[in-house]
């Protein structure tokens, strides 16, 4: 017996080892069963991840596995089912179908089954579009893919501000083996993003991970976020979307703006609170600078800025409170 499982464990080592990614070339003869319509050449085996180019077909025309091989396969093109062809796959397969690329079929014999489960039938299913990705977790045909991409499922995303004027956010995922990295992005149209921070993803045998970040520095009116989620192999996945709105009362007006030398500041004495600490930080969130005073009678403050760079700067005022306002300058 212990011979036994020596021979399998060298096997299973044996076939790891020769994992490889296949690329769809041409869609010749018997389309996936033809060993060079494939780079390199051979037919994907257990432990493959198959990619299938934008702009590029292939076919299953027969049952293709009877091994039940745990493969991944990357859909930017077509894979077309003819009558009879089947991809019957393991427990760890996963189909991604990307933005572009499309499943097709359109009869009962033509049949995608991960684990046993059908995920995919042509005459149920007949053409799936991207973004859509299905894998042992996801339902059975006419339910078998979901219509987003999500190797990482995202439980909840959760953002809320506190009386420091800083918004929290934490985020709760589970199956994350394959991702690399989470991005918080922030938004104030919904439509250009800009980094907050990233992280790496937890090194965890855990089946659902919770993380949290921070922004110090909310922006009046309107702010969206949300976390972008990068995999291992560079593909990108994201959260819903979060709004925070900060409707608060400006504590300070800044002139000039944009300003060269000498920046003034005009607080309003009725939202700062004793003495006040000027901070000035660049594009990049660094900061670069930072004045203290003692609130004078007309409120007014100057600051010699003549020695910063060139660019856009956030202008944090903090009272003896911790009340925190701020706003935008341009220095030229």
């Amino acid at each position: 017996m212990k011979s036994i499982f020596i021979i399998f464990m060298f096997f299973a080592c044996l076939l790891r080892v020769n994992a490889t990614t296949k690329t769809a070339i041409s869609n010749s003869g018997q389309g996936w069963n033809v060993a060079g319509n494939w780079s390199p050449s051979g037919i994907p085996q257990s432990g493959d991840t198959v990619i299938i180019p934008a702009g590029v077909t292939i076919s299953v025309k027969t049952n293709i596995y009877n091994t039940l091989p745990d493969i991944v396969i990357k859909i930017y093109g077509t894979l077309d089912f003819n009558s009879g062809g089947k991809l019957e796959l393991g427990n760890a397969a996963k189909v991604i179908v990307y933005i572009g690329g499309s499943i097709s079929g359109s009869g009962p014999s033509e049949v995608i089954k991960i684990n046993g489960v059908s995920k995919y039938k042509g005459n149920t299913d007949g053409t799936i579009v991207g973004p859509a990705y299905s894998d042992t977790h996801s339902g059975a045909s006419p339910a078998g893919f979901s219509l987003s991409i999500l190797p990482v499922k995202f439980q909840s995303f959760i953002a809320k501000t506190n009386n420091q004027k800083q918004a929290k956010f934490n985020w709760t995922v589970s199956d994350e083996s394959q991702i690399a990295s989470y991005t918080l992005e922030k938004s104030t149209d919904n439509r250009s993003w800009k980094t907050i921070r990233k992280q790496p993803a937890a090194i965890s045998q855990l089946q659902v991970n919770t993380y949290y970040e921070t922004d110090s520095f909310l922006t009046l009116g309107i702010s969206y976020y949300r976390v972008k989620a990068e995999g291992n192999n560079g593909e990108l996945f994201y959260s819903n979307t979060e709004k925070i709105e900060d409707h608060s009362a400006k504590g300070f007006t800044i002139y000039p703006n944009p300003v060269s030398s000498r920046l003034s500041l005009q607080i309003d004495p009725t939202q700062l609170l004793g003495a006040v600490t000027v901070t000035l930080y660049n594009s990049n969130a660094i900061r670069t600078e930072q004045f203290h005073f003692e609130k004078t009678s007309s409120g007014n403050l100057e600051m010699n800025i003549s020695h910063l760079a060139k660019g856009t700067y956030r202008v944090v005022l903090t009272d003896t409170k911790g009340t925190r306002q701020d706003q935008t300058v341009i220095i030229y």
